[in-house]
């Protein structure tokens, strides 16, 4: 006689392989998910808004240098508190990234440069060096 298996997620009956714990796919991510902690959930989101971020600045800088105003940033989701590094110039002008494609804010012009990352491009680091 063969014994009937639940899910783990849904709890409905499930045919196939002994070993099975999911009837679907959907029901695997699901159950998976509510066992994330809440920190490497907070860790996903950050991710989630740095490639949207990344895109962004990607998709209105296809020659490399761009100018245009924030405002434009800002209607496509652009969440200017997040960037993953800091480039400063020996003008102490300061480029913030998104892994290669980063921006510095022109204030006294109102716009925003979207440049891609050089390699004579040093991270700033706070710490001596």
């Amino acid at each position: 006689m063969e014994k009937l298996i639940s899910c783990l997620e849904c709890g409905g009956a499930m045919k196939g392989r002994r070993g099975k714990k999911f009837c679907s796919d959907q029901c695997r991510a699901a159950y998976h998910n509510t066992q994330k902690s809440d920190e490497e959930k907070k860790v996903l989101q950050l991710n989630s808004i740095l490639r949207k971020n990344r895109s962004i600045l990607k998709k209105l800088n296809p020659e490399g240098y761009t100018n245009l105003r924030p405002e434009v940033l800002k209607q496509l989701g652009f969440d200017f508190r997040f960037y993953t590094h800091q480039y400063k110039t020996d003008q102490d002008a300061t480029y913030y990234f998104c892994y290669e494609w980063g921006y510095q804010v022109l204030e006294q012009q109102g716009k925003v440069l979207i440049v891609q990352w050089q390699k004579y491009m040093k991270p700033f680091s706070p710490l001596p060096k």
